[in-house]
């Protein structure tokens, strides 16, 4: 069969390419692959898409980070009152609609895959599956991703004028009622471990790339009140023979590629992380943690062997500076073990200006002098600082919290959960005043 799998538009005030790649729907679109089928790619948040590159050429910054492209478009009703200007981050609409003509004209489509991740993402994905059913007015759509998961029936309804199925879930569950539905044998997706199995071969992009992002464990033991992450995914990983082999396979077909992104959320909890470090050494590459490691897994051994890998972007999760909310929201990390952490990096001889930490904001139990003692303790440390709004999602204890307090409806809209408007309609957390302030206080401590 043939499919065509394609990565949304982002609509939102904001949005950088911080190594954004669509996960998900590369495995699904691999396993397709695996299984016999055909599949074309579209990803509408490549910004060295070839086609894009020869008019609008992508700037990168630190990294192979970097600005989508972006065109100013009007809001939703919903989202009306919010004075701040509203963009679609991706391809331009023109040259989307240039690829579906082209893929139109040489095969036909048996069916269209489409996936959402943050949940107040879904009105990009709306956008993208208008223009999709436009082309192709007949052809199964199938809309899956972590939106519809914790949102389906929000999904249902609002993808029913599409004629859409939505397919929840996590692993091959979505791929395989997608096959179901088009009655196609599933038989090899039974017992099938596709994480250990399946590669990120990134030959879905003809064009070039300047990083690629892997994962070499999916899921977390820990439950924080805020994450959902452990009741999406079981915690498991994959060998290191496989990740390994993954890595080589991806330099040897694109030998340009400097940076290696690993998007776990739990890259040191792996019992055998000490020999994965020694042998991703051998790879001249730079290395990434973007995603938050766990500072309390760090000691001197670690530090040195993410140091001789040449690890460089390090982010460490901490959250809060007040013992209460720590303890309270999971006891990830103290601290105590924040200084630890920073001193074992420092001593392996890591450059400060790479070493963040993730702060809360907007936490419904957290104030301001809060957040601005985490920044203080961050900066007295010698590492920079991550400001990371509170969203409030389906499944976690926050939100249960605040659908009993009646601060927000188990019914709301996802898109007032975008992280950047809550404090315009909220009546929880800090004002939008506080917010603005300890950004200006933030930046103006690293500037001094």
């Amino acid at each position: 069969m043939n499919f065509l799998v394609v990565n949304p538009w982002i609509y939102d005030f904001a949005a950088y390419d911080f190594w954004l790649k669509p996960l998900g729907l590369l495995y699904i679109s691999e396993v397709l692959t695996y299984l016999g089928h055909s599949v074309t790619f579209i990803d509408l948040l490549n910004r060295h898409d070839d086609d894009l590159i020869s008019k609008y050429p992508p700037k990168d910054k630190k990294y192979g980070t970097g600005k989508f492209y972006n065109e100013g478009v009007e809001k939703p009703d919903i989202l009306k009152n919010i004075p701040r200007k509203f963009k679609r981050y991706g391809l331009p609409l023109k040259l989307f609609e240039s690829k579906l003509e082209a893929i139109k004209k040489q095969n036909k489509v048996d069916a269209i895959l489409v996936g959402i991740t943050l949940t107040y993402w879904y009105y990009g994905g709306e956008k993208t599956i208008e223009i999709l059913r436009n082309f192709f007015p007949s052809t199964p759509i199938f809309l899956g991703g972590i939106y519809s998961t914790l949102y389906t029936k929000h999904a249902e309804d609002n993808f029913s004028k599409f004629g859409v199925n939505i397919s929840p879930g996590t692993g091959m569950s979505p791929l395989k009622t997608v096959l179901e539905v088009l009655n196609e044998d599933t038989i090899k997706l039974d017992n099938f471990n596709w994480f250990e199995e399946i590669d990120l071969t990134y030959d879905f992009y003809a064009s070039y790339l300047t990083y690629v992002v892997l994962v070499s464990s999916v899921g977390c033991p820990f439950h924080c009140t805020y994450c959902v992450t452990p009741k999406m995914w079981k915690f498991q990983y994959r060998s290191i023979d496989k990740i390994i082999n993954n890595i080589e396979y991806v330099l040897k077909k694109r030998p340009y590629v400097k940076d290696i992104v690993f998007f776990d959320d739990a890259f040191l909890l792996r019992k055998d992380i000490k020999e994965l470090l020694k042998y991703l050494s051998k790879f001249d590459v730079r290395y990434h943690l973007p995603n938050g490691i766990h500072a309390r897994r760090v000691d001197d051994e670690i530090a040195l062997l993410l140091k001789k890998a040449n690890f460089k972007t390090i982010k460490l999760g901490y959250e809060s500076y007040d013992f209460n909310i720590q303890k309270g929201t999971g006891f990830k990390v103290t601290n105590n073990d924040l200084v630890k952490a920073v001193t074992c990096l420092k001593n392996a001889g890591f450059d400060m200006n790479d070493v963040y930490a993730y702060v809360l904001v907007n936490l419904p139990s957290q104030n301001k002098n809060d957040v601005i003692q985490a920044v203080d303790f961050c900066h007295s440390l010698g590492i920079k600082v991550n400001l990371n709004e509170f969203t409030p999602i389906p499944g976690t204890v926050e939100y249960e919290e605040l659908v009993k307090k009646n601060a927000i409806s188990s019914n709301i809209d996802p898109l007032l959960l975008n992280n950047t408007i809550i404090p315009y309609w909220s009546n929880f957390g800090l004002s939008i005043a506080d917010i603005e302030e300890v950004k200006r206080y933030t930046k103006a401590k690293y500037i001094n």
